[in-house]
């Protein structure tokens, strides 16, 4: 795959991973349909992201038809188990896609335009993945062990949807706390530690990387 070509799928993961993170709200609205064919858009230009080996991107490619699946199936079939189930697949593809997005930018020898905007989106993802973790503590809570209260109290109370853990997901992994949202249950405040670490420590490690790749390609020329 060329260069040109992997920087454009990045271009597009990141419109998809920044639409979702800062419009998931109002498209769950207003248009689930628009929602589920942007979640598909991004497992899509996730797969295409990076220079795989084939092998390693026909199995990409077979798991990522898992969430693509099941994310169109629950916009069919609204079922607690369906959803619990797409979030999970959803995770474990972003997962694995974030860490190749970080051996990639760690193995890279230049700063160029993919590298700067595949960090971005491994940024966005760690959030995203915070996001599915804590949703799907709530689901489990509620039909895996029967508990009505949350794991996490949101200031207003009411139903909350999963823009809601992503706002305390990338609120906590930039760490402003702005005590709206607070995590009650064990696991809740495990990941938020989780969340909160991994979003600094990864913002601390990519900019010294960048920073050093910058600095030993001029001393090169």
């Amino acid at each position: 795959m060329t260069q040109n070509k992997l920087t454009r799928n990045n271009i597009i993961l990141l419109i998809c991973l920044l639409i979702i993170v800062l419009f998931h709200q109002l498209l769950f609205v207003h248009s689930k349909l628009i929602l589920k064919i942007i979640f598909t858009a991004i497992i899509l230009s996730g797969t295409f992201s990076l220079e795989f080996k084939k092998r390693t991107r026909n199995i990409l490619i077979a798991s990522g038809t898992i969430p693509i699946f099941l994310n169109w199936l629950s916009y069919f079939i609204i079922h607690d188990w369906v959803k619990i189930t797409m979030y999970f697949s959803f995770f474990c593809f972003n997962v694995f896609i974030a860490v190749f997005m970080i051996r990639h930018i760690a193995k890279s020898k230049n700063v160029t335009l993919t590298i700067l905007i595949n960090s971005i989106n491994c940024y966005l993802l760690i959030g995203v993945l915070g996001a599915l973790l804590l949703a799907m503590e709530e689901i489990l809570r509620k039909i895996g062990f029967h508990l009505d209260a949350g794991g996490i109290n949101f200031a207003g109370g009411g139903v909350q949807g999963f823009h809601d853990y992503l706002y305390f997901s990338f609120v906590t992994m930039t760490t402003l706390g702005y005590g709206d949202v607070t995590p009650v249950s064990s696991f809740a405040k495990s990941t938020t530690i989780i969340i909160a670490v991994v979003g600094q420590l990864y913002l601390t490690i990519l900019v010294a990387m960048l920073v050093g790749k910058f600095l030993s390609r001029t001393k090169l020329d």
